[in-house]
């Protein structure tokens, strides 16, 4: 049997998938922190679930809503989880692949802190410009 955190990360991913921001909401503290590196307009830290919401947002305005997301492997445990995702999009009509892990924090229960590592941030750069 997974982890309940592991299983949180699978919901969100997979509310993410259906658009439900409300659900995915549900699943952070309310002071969550999403660390986005890179050299674009979404990089930096997005405090609060608005701006965490509002960094999902920018990804789909980014995107045209063509960002999707693909859970490939899930770890997690009481305090620390990781997933592997295969991301995909469609930019200046080309269709993109960025793969990263995200790293998280738990609290309580709940995703406090987020950090995306991508494989290629020049790849990332160009899909969320």
């Amino acid at each position: 049997m997974a982890h309940p955190n592991a299983e949180m990360i699978e919901r969100a991913y997979a509310a993410f998938a259906e658009g439900d921001i409300a659900t995915i909401m549900s699943f952070w503290t309310d002071d969550i922190v999403w660390h986005q590196a890179g050299d674009h307009p979404l990089a930096g830290d997005h405090e609060g679930k608005e701006g965490a919401a509002g960094f999902l947002g920018g990804i789909a305005q980014r995107t045209g809503g063509t960002f999707r997301a693909e859970l490939q492997h899930v770890l997690a445990d009481d305090e620390m989880g990781y997933s592997l995702q295969k991301g995909t999009a469609t930019k200046d009509g080309e269709q993109i692949e960025a793969w990263a892990i995200l790293s998280y924090v738990f609290e309580d229960g709940k995703i406090k802190e987020i950090w995306t590592f991508d494989y290629d941030q020049s790849v990332s750069n160009r899909v969320f410009s």
